[in-house]
């Protein structure tokens, strides 16, 4: 075997072992364990109403989202309003909502779980009556 070969063949079996992260439009990591993907959700939220965003996963682990940024004329970073994870269903997203935000003194966290096995799920985030005008949002979503 020739030494450009044999300096390929080496080269791809470090490949196998090592991290691959893609930057764009989400990270995954791959690890020798375990893989995570985090995707970004980002939008407008209308007052008095919702926005979801579906993403898959292929295997059975933790799904993460976290409220990262929300800001808007008239729209505190402490506003509170709803987020879950769940199935999409129609023009809409199932599932629980808890109240979230970046940050504050309403004694609410910024981020939601759920374990969950591999198909189609989807985060959404709702005005709970809070807001007065559109407000631009960020949620980071983790999972498998």
């Amino acid at each position: 075997m020739s030494g450009l070969a044999v300096a390929a063949a080496l080269a791809t079996t470090v490949a196998c072992n090592q991290a691959v992260t893609t930057t764009s439009p989400s990270t995954t990591t791959v690890g020798v364990t375990a893989a995570s993907v985090t995707e970004t959700m980002a939008g407008v939220l209308p007052v008095g109403g919702s926005r979801f965003y579906s993403f898959s996963i292929a295997q059975a682990g933790t799904v993460t989202a976290t409220l990262t940024a929300i800001s808007g004329d008239s729209v505190p970073g402490t506003v509170v309003v709803n987020m879950g994870i769940g199935s999409p269903s129609g023009t809409t997203c199932s599932g629980g909502q808890t109240a979230v935000q970046v940050t504050g003194d309403a004694g609410v966290t910024s981020q939601v779980t759920a374990s969950e096995q591999p198909g189609l799920y989807c985060v959404i985030v709702a005005d709970v009556g809070n807001l007065f005008s559109p407000a631009q949002f960020t949620v980071s979503i983790q999972h498998p």
